[in-house]
């Protein structure tokens, strides 16, 4: 089993001035502090299609107008989020569709994490950041941490890992090691069971102990709990408010598909519904296949 995690050393930040946006840059300026990490604080003004070329033209004129106010409101920011953390923050404006511009910018700059807002307003565009999460997540390469207005409380010290029985599963468990390790935080290990055969929960119960076992291994305090039941995504939640958690690690994936990779319901209810962050990661592909271990 590997420990290999990628550093956190550029960390993405899709901002559009609202609230969840500005609790989500203090998660990554902490995160950033803790990392010796660089921070690019990313404004988008989305883009309309218009049929007339008066219309277009007016458009266009528009998204330069907000993109220049935008510009200079990141500025500032960014040059007052330096002067008051010492962290490096580089800021970006651009124009487009949100989600795309989010996943195309974040590969462009090679960020290792994007933390967001799930639900903001903003003054400068109809449409937001704060919706497009669902799909930053499914477009983007790299884990993507959403955060509601919920989350005030700054910095992760309780953190669940919920481990299904399906095959990529335990491959969050190398990132929850990583975070557990750079904040501290203790690991709450949670076996979902929405199966009854009981030679097949035997298995799956020696499973969730591995993952403990190995944790424990690499200096992680963690725990373990097994819970029943079919909705895997509201126990999962229940139980993180239950231990009073700070941080849930999840994998885009967590049901099969004919069709591949997708963004299945149990990981979009817990994006969409949480009031704890999530931290979402996509399965890992290795020769065609995805990789089990972790």
């Amino acid at each position: 089993m590997s420990t290999s995690t990628s550093t956190i050393k550029k960390i993405l930040i899709p901002y559009d001035f609202s609230e969840t946006a500005t609790l989500s840059l203090e998660h990554a300026i902490h995160m950033a502090q803790l990392n010796k990490a660089e921070i690019v604080l990313l404004h988008i003004a989305e883009s309309a299609s218009f049929t007339s070329a008066l219309a277009h033209a007016f458009s266009k004129s528009y998204e330069k107008e907000v993109e220049g106010e935008a510009a200079k409101k990141l500025d500032e920011l960014a040059n007052k989020i330096h002067v008051e953390s010492g962290v490096k923050v580089t800021a970006k404006t651009e124009v487009g569709r949100i989600y795309r511009k989010i996943a195309s910018v974040a590969k462009e700059i090679g960020a290792d994490i994007i933390v967001m807002g799930t639900h903001g307003s903003s003054g400068y565009q109809k449409f937001t950041v704060g919706t497009n999460t669902g799909k930053v997540v499914m477009e983007s390469d790299c884990p993507v941490i959403s955060v509601q207005t919920h989350a005030t409380k700054i910095g992760f010290k309780k953190i669940v890992v919920p481990i299904d029985d399906s095959p990529t599963s335990r491959q969050k468990v190398n990132h929850a090691l990583q975070m557990a390790k750079l904040y501290g935080a203790h690991v709450h290990v949670l076996g979902l069971i929405n199966f009854s055969n009981d030679e097949l929960k035997r298995k799956f119960k020696i499973k969730v102990e591995q993952v403990e076992e190995w944790l424990k291994k690499h200096d992680a305090g963690c725990d373990i709990q097994f819970k029943t039941g079919d909705n895997l995504a509201k126990m999962t939640m229940e139980f993180a408010e239950e231990v009073n958690a700070d941080l849930i690690i999840i994998m885009t994936e967590q049901e099969p598909s004919i069709t591949g990779l997708f963004m299945g319901t149990w990981a979009t209810q817990v994006v969409n519904q949480s009031k704890i962050p999530v931290m979402t990661v996509h399965p890992e592909i290795s020769s065609g296949n995805i990789t089990t271990g972790y």
